[in-house]
């Protein structure tokens, strides 16, 4: 079978071997102008899959280093904020330690409370801090609104809430970047243990609580201790719920024992001595404060007011201890974002290798096929030429 070809077939064939030579030279230049390997997804579909999910991973692993920025930003902050915190707390249990001090003078006393009252004011501005965004730092995740209030008694309210605002760092870690106020400052921890003690001592008592506990949580009973001085010694009696429960010689080294109650002691005791033990877990830094400075117009020889200021010093001290402790806290939160930083980084070096590997272009071989290339459309231009040419009277 004979079959005719018209000039016509001739003379498209050629002209469309042109064009894709064409079309494959102007890949190589773009592949050279770019250094990329894959222009399209077309070039590599199963590599273009895998570029498409390290361009994920890349996008995420960004959105947590940008998280990683705010959440260090607003911990210095707090950390700043906690460091003058101890400052304040340290300087006012030195005031309150001094104003002990029988020495002193109605004038010394009345200076020691104005440092006292100065301390308390510094330190109302410190737990109202903001950040560099107007939130308030210790309010919880009640970020937009002031913590703090202070009526014209000198009682502090508490308006955040006991939460914390999380920072998500990475797929699997969220790191706390505040602390509540209530925790820090209303809810340290009680000095003496599970009681609170009121004092009402006589003259040239040295009477001290140290420590006092009860490991019956469920007894919330209040309790008083009398003492009285014979020749043969110190006598307590022991009233629950003002009723008398035990009575006794006191002893030193023992302390007072009942049931599960465990009472110490310390200093010299006067006749007529008593003190008040009330159930409480916690101590509140505002309130400590506030007795500081009542307390400053006491008369330096009231027994039970110095008793009182050493109490207010002991629960400065564990405030400061309990501040330093959050300030720990803060500073293994910040080696936390450290951590994920660096860890972040090294992944998005090892992504760009393994991305490199399936997308960068081999400058030897690519050159080597542009060559190629560009020779076979100088020969499919000469075909072409020579084709649009052909014409039957140039045989006959």
């Amino acid at each position: 079978m004979i079959t005719r070809m018209a000039t016509f077939h001739n003379y498209q064939s050629v002209a469309n071997d042109m064009n894709r030579q064409q079309v494959k030279v102007a890949e190589n230049q773009q592949q050279l102008a770019t250094g990329k390997r894959l222009l399209t997804a077309g070039d590599d579909p199963v590599s273009s899959i895998y570029i498409q999910n390290f361009d994920q991973q890349n996008t995420q692993i960004d959105q947590s280093l940008k998280s990683i920025t705010m959440a260090r930003n607003r911990l210095n902050n707090e950390e700043t904020a906690v460091a003058e915190v101890e400052n304040l707390l340290d300087e006012a249990k030195r005031k309150s330690m001094l104003m002990v001090n029988g020495s002193l003078s109605t004038d010394d006393r009345i200076a020691h409370k104005q440092d006292m009252q100065g301390l308390y004011d510094s330190f109302m501005n410190l737990v109202n801090s903001q950040d560099e965004s107007g939130n308030f730092v210790f309010a919880g995740t009640r970020y937009n609104k002031q913590p703090f209030f202070r009526d014209n008694n000198g009682v502090v309210a508490y308006a955040g809430d006991s939460y914390q605002r999380m920072a998500k760092v990475s797929a699997s870690v969220d790191v706390p970047v505040n602390d509540a106020g209530d925790k820090l400052f209303l809810e340290v921890a009680n000095p003496y243990g599970d009681y609170q003690p009121d004092y009402d001592l006589k003259s040239g008592s040295l009477l001290l609580l140290s420590n006092a506990a009860n490991s019956n949580n469920a007894d919330n009973a209040a309790y008083d201790i009398t003492f009285t001085n014979t020749a043969a010694g110190t006598n307590y009696e022991l009233f629950q719920n003002g009723v008398s429960v035990q009575q006794g010689k006191y002893e030193p080294d023992t302390g007072i024992q009942w049931g599960t109650l465990q009472v110490d002691l310390e200093g010299e005791i006067k006749d007529g001595d008593k003190i008040s033990l009330n159930r409480q877990e916690h101590v509140n830094v505002f309130e400590a404060f506030r007795r500081g400075i009542e307390l400053s117009d006491s008369s330096v020889s009231d027994a039970s007011a110095s008793a009182e200021l050493h109490q207010v010093a002991a629960e400065l001290s564990e405030a400061f201890k309990h501040i330093n402790r959050t300030r720990s806290e803060v500073g293994t939160r910040l080696q936390t974002l450290d951590r994920q930083e660096d860890m972040h980084q090294d992944f998005k070096i090892v992504m760009s290798q393994a991305r490199g590997t399936l997308e960068d272009l081999d400058y030897a071989s690519a050159v080597i096929e542009l060559n190629e290339n560009m020779m076979s459309l100088q020969a499919s231009q000469q075909a072409f030429a020579k084709t649009k040419d052909l014409n039957l009277f140039n045989y006959i």
